[in-house]
């Protein structure tokens, strides 16, 4: 799957204990988080669904959407549409032009009032990027419109088949020049009444990983929720609140939606690491990760492989260049603020 020169961690003759798919990517993806956060009127969610429904459709649209919900750490209500293109950055940009793009985005209501919003977009080659499906029926992230899988393949299932999996991973290291060697300052860039853009971080290393849970029962249902989302939920607040000790910037355990914000019955957690090397670490060493990890492989080999649980994920090795962030009038410390330096601020609104 690819050409190492950089060695590989999978043994010989390795046999995964489960099969998993990857979804065959050839172009390169723009993915981009369009979020709002809740600090006043429920009036402007409905707005912003509203706003994102309508940019589905029509010139230079995105080919995927997924949307989620979640209370960040400030308890802060924030509801989160996630575009796909998979093209050149061009298709995003043009995206951007349209009049009904910039009409609300860039409308100066948006830095007024107790609503904030912010977007995060990746623009990814496809030699950095790298996709795990338990099955191939899976509508979501980047894999899900494309219909075309490789597989069942053999690098998964051991500690390190992620880094395999990308295939730059087999020529650069993508190791990033400098760790989170400090925790979030929180009052780092002022937001409130404000437009921030941030510069990237070298070699950002995302994950957003989900599961799909609707057709569960019995016995598989009794472990997943009684054991495995109790400590996926431990992990990932641990990841949230410890930046030194993670290499985790940010991170966001979400409950999917629908466009107009009905749940579903679908999981999923964003991250941003300061590196590719700690987030395997804290998939190989972490006991909230191991956990998870372990009790998988044991329910499925108690149902003899009979699992209707739908696991995912994709992982990008973004360079600061090809990263965006823009935050507009939200709460101190939201985000990648706390840490990646500016390149544009708005003056504060006067009152």
């Amino acid at each position: 799957m690819v050409n190492h020169n950089l060695p590989s961690r999978k043994p010989h003759d390795w046999v995964p204990p489960v099969p998993a798919f990857s979804a065959r990517i050839s172009e390169p993806v723009t993915i981009a988080y369009y979020a709002i956060q809740q600090r006043g009127s429920s009036a402007d969610v409905e707005a912003f669904r509203a706003w994102t429904r309508q940019l589905t459709t029509g010139e230079s649209a995105p080919e995927w959407r997924d949307c989620a919900e979640y209370t960040d750490e400030n308890g802060h209500y924030t509801w989160v549409s996630i575009f796909y293109w998979r093209a050149s950055s061009d298709a995003y940009r043009a995206w951007t032009e349209r009049s009904d793009y910039g009409a609300f985005w860039n409308d100066s209501a948006r830095l007024e009032g107790d609503t904030g919003y912010f977007r995060e977009v990746l623009h990814v080659p496809n030699e950095r990027l790298e996709t795990l499906y338990s099955h191939t029926e899976m509508d979501t992230g980047v894999g899900g419109n494309s219909g075309e899988h490789e597989g069942p393949i053999q690098a998964h299932n051991y500690w390190g088949s992620m880094r395999d999996r990308v295939p730059l991973s087999g020529t650069d290291p993508l190791e990033p020049p400098q760790l989170i060697t400090t925790e979030r300052d929180v009052n780092r860039h002022q937001c409130v009444g404000a437009r921030v853009s941030l510069n990237g971080v070298e070699n950002l290393a995302t994950i957003r990983s989900g599961h799909i849970y609707d057709d569960l029962e019995g016995r598989e249902l009794e472990v997943f929720d009684g054991e495995i989302m109790p400590s996926l939920h431990e992990g990932m607040m641990y990841l949230r609140d410890n930046p030194v000790e993670s290499g985790c910037y940010v991170c966001r355990d979400m409950s999917e939606t629908d466009g107009d914000g009905v749940a579903r019955k679908r999981g999923f957690a964003t991250a941003h690491f300061d590196s590719l090397t700690r987030l395997e670490d804290w998939a190989e060493s972490h006991p909230t990760h191991l956990r998870i990890f372990g009790r998988f492989i044991e329910l499925a080999t108690e149902l003899q492989g009979n699992i209707k649980l739908k696991l995912w994920h994709e992982v990008t090795v973004v360079p600061a260049s090809m990263q965006e962030y823009e935050y507009l009038n939200c709460a101190p410390g939201t985000g990648m603020m706390p840490f990646a330096s500016a390149h544009e601020v708005t003056a504060p609104v006067s009152h």
